[in-house]
C-alpha cells in the first residue's frame, strides 16, 4: 500500500492563515522523512471548512519544500476553472515540480462553493466532462484545436505550451462515489479515490463496479489502483485517540454546513443535524486508534480493492503536536509493516463472480458524492 497526508487547512478559529499554513508544511516534510509517498491538496473556498482556495499555489510551494513526495490535488474542481487556463498551470507545476505532480480532479459538491463561482451544481457532470476533453487535448496535441461543448467553448484555435514534463500528461486521480464517475474512471484509465464514509461493502462495490466495465468494454480488469480517503488518528492507545473524536466531529458538521449554506462572514456553522450519528456509530467510520487498530482497519481496506489511502489527519483545529504524534506513528509503525500488503491476487475474477450489488451511491462527506 502506499500513503499520503490529505492538506485542507481548516481553520475554526479563523486564525493567522500563515501559521495555519506552515504548521501543514511541517506535517508534509515530516510525513515525507517518514516515508509517506504522496500529499493530497484539497480545493475549498469561501469559508474556515478548509482553507485552500489556491491548490495549485499550494502544491508549488509544497514542491520546493520537499524532495521526494508526490504533489497531487484532491481535487481540482473543474467546472470552477476555465480549462485552458488550468493546463497552462498544471504544465507549468509538472515541470517545476520535476514531475512529482498528480492531477486530481473532480466535479465538486458543495452548493455554497458552487454559488460563489456562478455555476449551478446540476451543471457540474458536463462541465467536468467538456473540461476533461479541453484538458487532454491541450496537453497532448502539438495542432491547434477547437472546441465547441455546451457550456466549453474554445472557437478559435489554439494550442498550449508548455506541455507537462510527464508523458502524455500526469497521472490522473478522480474523486467521487457515484457509479457515473466510477465508470468514467474505468472506461478513461483514471485512478478512482473515494472515501471510507462509504463503508466497506459499498468500498468493495466500486472496486467491483470498475472491473465490471472493464470487462464489458475489452480492456485489462487487473491492476486496479483504488483510493480511500481516511479520516485518521494514530495515538499510543485506543482511548487515547478516542478522546479527541471532537475534531473530527467539527470537520463531519462544517461540511454539513456548507451542504445547506450555512455559512456566515466566511464561518461555517458547525453545529449538530438531523439524523447526525452518534458518538458510537460516528467513530467506527473513523480510522481512530492505536498503531495495531489503524493497521487492522487498513488491511481491510486492502482486503477489498484498496491500493493506496489518503490520511484526512488535521481536521477542526487539533493541535500540531497531536498531528505530528499521528504522523509519527503511521510512519514508524503502520506504513512498514503494510508496505507489502495488496489487494488478493484473484481479486478481480472474484468481483466479477460476485451478485451485482448496489454500487458505490452517494456519501455526504468528505470526498464529493460525485
Amino acid at each position: 500500500m502506499k500513503f499520503g497526508l490529505f492538506c485542507e487547512w481548516p481553520n475554526p478559529s479563523t486564525g493567522d492563515w500563515k501559521r495555519v499554513f506552515e504548521e501543514g508544511i511541517e506535517q508534509i516534510q515530516y510525513s515525507e522523512a517518514l516515508g509517506f509517498d504522496f500529499v493530497l491538496i484539497a480545493e475549498h473556498h469561501y469559508s474556515n471548512y478548509g482553507m485552500s482556495p489556491a491548490p495549485l499555489m499550494e502544491a508549488l510551494y509544497i514542491a520546493e519544500r520537499t524532495k521526494r513526495l508526490r504533489i497531487a490535488t484532491g481535487v481540482l474542481v473543474l467546472p470552477h476553472w476555465p480549462p485552458l487556463r488550468l493546463a497552462e498551470e498544471v504544465a507549468v507545476l509538472d515541470n517545476l515540480s520535476d514531475g512529482r505532480f498528480i492531477c486530481g480532479i473532480g466535479r465538486g459538491f458543495q452548493p455554497y462553493e458552487f454559488a460563489g463561482f456562478g455555476v449551478a451544481p446540476e451543471q457540474s457532470r458536463t462541465r467536468f466532462d467538456e473540461s476533461l476533453d479541453v484538458l487532454l487535448k491541450a496537453w497532448t496535441s502539438d495542432k491547434q484545436f477547437t472546441y465547441d461543448g455546451q457550456y466549453i467553448k474554445v472557437p478559435d484555435p489554439v494550442a498550449v505550451w508548455p506541455k507537462p514534463k510527464q508523458k502524455p500528461h500526469p497521472p490522473l486521480w478522480v474523486a467521487g462515489s457515484s457509479d457515473d464517475t466510477i465508470k468514467m474512471a474505468a472506461e478513461r484509465d483514471i485512478v478512482p479515490i473515494t472515501s471510507s464514509f462509504l463503508g466497506i461493502e459499498r468500498i468493495r462495490a466500486a472496486a467491483a463496479l470498475w472491473t465490471r466495465t472493464r470487462k464489458e468494454i475489452g480492456k485489462p480488469v487487473d491492476g486496479l489502483e483504488l483510493g480511500i480517503q481516511t479520516m485518521t488518528h494514530v495515538a499510543e492507545t485506543d482511548e487515547e485517540a478516542r478522546a479527541n473524536m471532537s475534531y473530527a466531529r467539527w470537520q463531519n458538521r462544517a461540511n454539513r454546513a456548507l451542504n445547506r449554506k450555512d455559512v456566515k462572514d466566511g464561518r461555517a456553522n458547525a453545529v449538530t443535524y438531523p439524523g447526525e450519528a452518534n458518538d458510537d456509530d460516528f467513530y467506527r467510520t473513523l480510522f481512530y486508534g492505536s498503531p495495531e487498530t489503524v493497521a487492522a482497519k487498513y488491511r481491510v481496506l486492502a482486503e477489498n480493492g484498496a491500493t493506496f489511502v489518503s490520511c484526512w489527519m488535521s481536521v477542526g483545529g487539533m493541535e500540531q503536536e497531536k498531528i505530528m504524534k499521528s504522523i509519527r506513528l503511521m510512519g514508524e509503525q503502520i506504513i512498514p509493516q503494510l508496505r507489502d500488503v495488496h489487494p488478493p491476487a484473484g481479486l478481480a475474477r472474484d468481483l466479477l463472480r460476485e451478485p451485482v450489488a448496489v454500487a458505490a451511491g452517494r456519501v455526504e462527506g468528505l470526498l464529493p458524492p460525485t
